[in-house]
């Protein structure tokens, strides 16, 4: 099977635009989205100028991609990319994952592929000309169509159901005021869950405006516009720091939102 890729420039407000397949590519003021056919993968490389709206917003374009292809003439590139890949070029030799992902993105760069026309690069060498793999826009609108009608179908059955259905009849108890024994502990999940509210609630009181992410290893990142603020995960029931955490602002912001964070989580004892 023909397997291709391409690569694009997230520019200002949201525009891709298709550029030469090359690691040169990868600059300080850049957010590169590279999509690669052979490893089902879609690679979004952000370059350590790239302030939190401009890497938000390559984010949004790069989840696009990923859902719905490219469309070049009547054939659709990268249909069946399965995973995003974000990379952050700031943490690369910081942070473990970053760094791995961006020796495997240098590795699809530098694969032996060729360039055909508008920026598409085929890895599969002994191939000749560009062939469409993919399924047209008229196949995919009609795919979607019928998608459609066995679920406007399935709305109305449940609502016919509910009108021949009888009401039961419920008959009031007494009311009683809560005791202690009636309020129950939260549960672990729950209990983990809060502190992860506990650390955002924490730091908004600094910082108005913060980007939160969660990663596929379950690990959380917490953004400013000016950069990174913290990253954590769950270890068990508690809440673990990366070791550089807090490093880019004051010690004195980092210590107030330290204590918040302790206070808040006394509410759970």
């Amino acid at each position: 099977m023909v397997q291709f890729g391409i690569m694009f420039n997230v520019l200002v407000g949201g525009v891709v635009e298709p550029i030469d397949w090359s690691k040169d590519q990868l600059q300080s003021d850049r957010s590169i989205i590279v999509l690669d056919e052979s490893k089902l993968a879609l690679y979004l490389w952000h370059g350590e100028k790239q302030g939190l709206v401009a890497r938000r917003t390559a984010l949004r374009q790069a989840e696009s991609l990923k859902g719905h292809g490219y469309t070049i003439g009547k054939s659709i590139i990268g249909r069946d990319i399965k995973e995003l890949k974000e990379i952050d070029a700031r943490k690369i030799k910081r942070v473990p994952l970053d760094t791995e992902l961006n020796e495997e993105l240098i590795k699809v760069i530098e694969k032996k592929h060729k360039k055909l026309d508008n920026f598409i690069v085929n890895f599969e060498l002994t191939g000749g000309a560009f062939v469409a793999k993919a399924e047209t826009k008229k196949e995919v609108k009609t795919q979607v169509n019928l998608n459609l009608k066995p679920e406007i179908k399935s709305q109305a059955a449940p609502e016919l159901i509910k009108k021949e259905l009888p009401k039961p009849i419920v008959k009031p108890g007494p009311i009683s005021e809560p005791t202690a024994k009636t309020i129950k502990a939260p549960k672990e999940d729950d209990s983990v869950k809060a502190k992860v509210a506990f650390v955002i609630i924490s730091i908004l009181d600094h910082y108005s405006d913060i980007w939160i992410s969660k990663k596929e290893d379950g690990t959380y990142s917490v953004e400013m516009m000016n950069g990174p603020i913290c990253s954590f995960s769950i270890s068990g029931d508690r809440i673990k720091f990366s070791s550089n955490s807090f490093s880019g602002i004051s010690t004195n912001v980092k210590n107030t939102i330290q204590q918040k964070f302790i206070g808040l989580n006394k509410l759970l004892k």
